[in-house]
């Protein structure tokens, strides 16, 4: 059990690299909508989000092979592009903004704003208000 573990870690690890260099090669424009799926017998295969995508990589294929073996990736052998719809869903979920205020950081806000005073006070003493509190969104003064 334990063998078969450490075999999944690595080729676990070796997915997350190799989708890695994958992003750092493709355009900037493509790279939301694809994903490395597999690794098996020297093929690679990645999961795009539609057809369109797959075609446009289809005409890439060696090129990217090329850079992926120069990278330390010579056991590659092909590409493969397989159309993922759930991929296009993923990427219309926002992000959510986890970044929370702790309760020291608070403090040292409304430390700060006692010895400023006036609108600048007042308004780091609103900020220091959400410490723990979810974010809701944003709110310009």
């Amino acid at each position: 059990m334990g063998q078969q573990f450490a075999q999944i870690q690595d080729k676990s690890g070796a997915l997350s690299k190799l989708h890695h260099h994958l992003l750092e090669i493709l355009d900037p424009a493509v790279r939301p909508h694809c994903a490395v799926s597999n690794l098996r017998d020297g093929v690679l295969v990645v999961g795009v989000s539609s057809a369109a995508w797959a075609t446009r990589l289809q005409y890439q294929r060696l090129e990217l092979l090329s850079e992926l073996r120069s990278k330390g990736f010579p056991m590659l052998t092909s590409i493969e592009f397989k159309v993922n719809p759930q991929l296009s869903r993923l990427q219309l979920q926002k992000p959510t903004n986890s970044n929370r205020l702790s309760h020291q950081a608070s403090e040292h806000l409304q430390q700060l704003a006692e010895s400023i005073g006036g609108d600048l006070g007042e308004k780091l003493k609103r900020l220091a208000a959400h410490a723990g509190r979810p974010d809701k969104g944003t709110k310009t003064d």
